[in-house]
C-alpha cells in the first residue's frame, strides 16, 4: 500500500487528482453560496455529523429523529473531526469533492498496472469526467462519497491479488449504507468464484448479517414510522423490499427484466452507463455486480432513483471502470487468438510468487535457448494486450468528456463561473438573505424553508418548515421558491398557519419574510433588499 501511495505521488495520477479538486471545489462552492442547496441531504447529513461530533449520537432534527433511523450510515463519523475544525455544512462539501476525486487513484492503479501509465492516465479522466461524478459534486453531499471510494480501492486491493485488504474494505461497505452488506456479499461470491474460500464465506456471511441486522432492527426501532424506504417495491414485487421480492424476482424473469427498461429515463440511465465504454464492460464477468445495485433501483417506485443525473450512478462507475480494465486484456486476448497464438496470462488477479534460484552446485541442463523467431512471436502476442487497452482508452476518454459536456449544456446550473453564484440564477435571494438571516438571534431553534436553512445550521437548530416536526418560534420563509417540501403555491397557507400560532413578521426584505412568535401583529421593519 505505501509503494502505491508512493507512486501515485510521483505519478501523473497525482497531478489530474489535483486539477479535478481545483476545479470542482470552487463549482460546489458555488452552488452552496447560491443557495441552491438544503436539507436533503446536506442539511440531514450535517446535523448528524454534528451529533457524532459534539455528542456522539447523530440526532437530525430536520427528520425528527437520529440519521441511522433513516439509513444506516455511522460511517459519517468519520467527519466528526473535521467540523471540530471547522463548524460549517461547507467543510462537508468540501470532504465530498476530495472524497469522489480521491475514489479516481485506485481507478489509475487498475489501469496502469495492467495496461500502463499511458492508459491508466487516460482513463482517470475518463473517470472524473464521468456523468456520475459529475451528478455527485452537484448534489453537495451523499453517502455515494464512502461508498466509491471503499469499492474502488477494494476492488483495486483484490485485482493486485490483496484479497485480505480487499476484504477489509468490501466489509466496510456495511457502515456506508443498509444495503452496502448486500453488496459485500455479492463482492463474496466473486471471491468463492476466484477460489478465495475464506475471503468470500467471510464477506457473504458478514455482508447477510448486517443487511438483516440494519433492515429488520436496528432502522425500524430508530424511526418512529419504521423503515421509510420498505415500501418502495409494493408495486413491482409485492413485497416490503428487495429482499422480500427475492421469491418474486425469479419467478417472474421475464416481468423483471421488462420493469428494467420500461421508461424512457431507465433507458437514459443504461444509455450513460454502458455507450461511453462502447459495452466493453460486458467482456468481465465483474461487471455482474452492477446487477444488485440496478435491481434496486430500477425496481423502485422512487423515480429518482431511474435518473442518472443524481449520484446514483457513483458506486457503479468504479465497478465498470474495474470491469472495463478486465475487458480490455480479456478483448486483447481474443485478438491473439484469433490470430492464431494463446492468450496472454493475466499476473495481476494473483500475487507474483518468488522463483527460487537454483543451487550453485546445480547440473546443467543442455536444454536449447528459444529461437528468435519463438521470442518474436511471444512479443507480438504480449503486445496486442495493451495496444487494444491504448486504442479502447483513446476512444473512451473523449467519449466520456462528450457526454460531461453535453450535460452540462443541458443543465446550465451547473455551469462553474470562477466559483461565483452568478451562473446559478438566484441573485435575488443571495442578495436579500445574508440581512434577513442576521435578525434571527444564535442559539434559537428556527423552522426555515428548504433554501434558507444551510446558513443557520452552524448556529441554531433548524428544522424544515412543511415537515410536520418543524419547531421554534422563530421562522424564515422564502416566498418566491421555498423549494422541498413546499412550493410557492403553498407560501400562502404556510403564512396563514404561521399567523395563527402566532408568529409575526419582524423583518422583511420582500422576498424574505423573518418572522417570531410574539402574540398581537408587528409592523415588519423593511430591508433594503428588493423584491423579486
Amino acid at each position: 500500500m505505501l509503494l502505491t501511495v508512493r507512486r501515485t505521488l510521483l505519478s501523473p495520477c497525482g497531478w489530474i487528482v489535483g486539477l479535478a479538486i481545483y476545479f470542482f471545489a470552487p463549482w460546489a462552492r458555488a452552488q452552496y453560496e447560491a443557495l441552491t442547496v438544503g436539507a436533503c441531504d446536506l442539511g440531514i447529513f450535517y446535523q448528524a455529523v454534528q451529533g457524532w461530533a459534539h455528542s456522539g449520537w447523530p440526532m437530525v432534527p430536520i427528520k425528527g429523529y437520529v440519521q441511522l433511523g433513516d439509513h444506516f450510515s455511522p460511517v459519517f463519523a468519520l467527519l466528526a473531526p473535521l467540523v471540530w475544525i471547522h463548524d460549517s455544512p461547507i467543510t462537508l462539501v468540501y470532504a465530498q469533492v476530495v472524497l469522489i476525486c480521491l475514489s479516481g487513484v485506485p481507478i489509475y492503479h487498475i489501469f496502469r498496472r495492467r495496461h500502463g501509465i499511458l492508459v491508466g492516465s487516460v482513463m482517470l479522466i475518463a473517470y472524473l469526467c464521468s456523468h456520475a461524478v459529475f451528478g455527485t459534486i452537484q448534489f453537495p453531499v451523499h453517502e455515494v462519497m464512502f461508498g466509491a471510494l471503499f469499492l474502488a480501492w477494494g476492488l483495486e486491493r483484490m485485482l493486485a491479488g490483496h484479497w485480505t485488504q480487499a476484504t477489509i474494505l468490501f466489509a466496510a461497505m456495511v457502515t456506508v449504507k443498509e444495503d452496502g452488506g448486500l453488496m459485500a456479499a455479492m463482492l463474496g461470491a466473486y471471491a468463492l468464484l476466484n477460489r478465495r474460500w475464506r475471503h468470500g464465506a467471510f464477506l457473504i456471511g458478514w455482508g447477510a448479517l448486517w443487511f438483516i441486522v440494519t433492515l429488520k432492527f436496528i432502522i425500524p426501532n430508530l424511526n418512529p414510522g419504521g423503515f421509510t424506504y420498505a415500501k418502495d417495491y409494493q408495486a413491482s414485487l409485492h413485497a416490503d423490499g428487495i429482499f422480500a421480492g427475492i421469491p418474486y424476482m425469479l419467478s417472474h424473469p421475464g416481468e423483471i427484466l421488462g420493469l428494467m427498461v420500461d421508461n424512457e429515463v431507465k433507458l437514459t440511465t443504461w444509455e450513460q452507463l454502458l455507450i461511453p465504454v462502447g459495452f466493453a464492460a460486458l467482456a468481465s464477468p465483474l461487471v455482474l455486480l452492477i446487477v444488485p445495485i440496478m435491481l434496486s433501483r430500477m425496481l423502485s417506485a422512487r423515480d429518482t432513483q431511474w435518473s442518472s443525473t443524481l449520484y446514483y450512478d457513483m458506486p457503479l462507475i468504479p465497478i465498470l471502470f474495474a470491469a472495463v480494465a478486465d475487458s480490455f486484456r480479456r478483448l486483447g486476448s481474443l485478438v491473439d487468438r484469433v490470430r492464431g497464438l494463446g492468450p496472454a496470462p493475466d499476473p495481476t488477479m494473483a500475487p507474483r510468487k518468488a522463483v527460487p534460484e537454483p543451487p550453485a552446485d546445480a547440473e546443467k541442463t543442455d536444454a536449447p535457448e528459444p529461437e528468435p523467431e519463438q521470442e518474436t512471436e511471444t512479443a507480438v502476442r504480449r503486445r496486442w494486450v495493451p495496444r487494444t487497452a491504448t486504442i479502447m482508452a483513446a476512444v473512451a476518454a473523449p467519449v466520456f468528456v462528450w457526454f460531461a459536456v453535453q450535460d452540462v449544456r443541458e443543465n446550465p446550473i451547473k455551469l462553474w463561473h470562477q466559483g461565483t453564484a452568478a451562473p446559478f440564477n438566484n441573485a435575488s435571494l443571495v442578495a436579500e438573505a445574508p440581512e434577513a438571516l442576521a435578525k434571527i438571534p444564535p442559539g434559537v431553534p428556527v423552522r426555515a424553508t428548504n433554501n434558507l436553512l444551510i446558513p443557520l445550521l452552524p448556529t441554531n437548530e433548524v428544522t424544515l418548515i412543511g415537515s410536520n416536526v418543524d419547531k421554534g418560534d422563530w421562522a424564515i420563509v422564502d416566498t418566491i421558491n421555498p423549494s422541498c417540501p413546499i412550493g410557492k403555491k403553498e407560501v400562502p397557507q404556510v403564512m396563514q398557519q404561521l399567523d395563527q400560532m402566532g408568529f409575526r413578521v419582524v423583518y422583511s426584505t420582500g422576498r424574505v419574510q423573518v418572522l417570531q412568535r410574539t402574540g398581537p401583529a408587528i409592523q415588519p421593519i423593511r430591508g433594503t433588499g428588493t423584491a423579486s
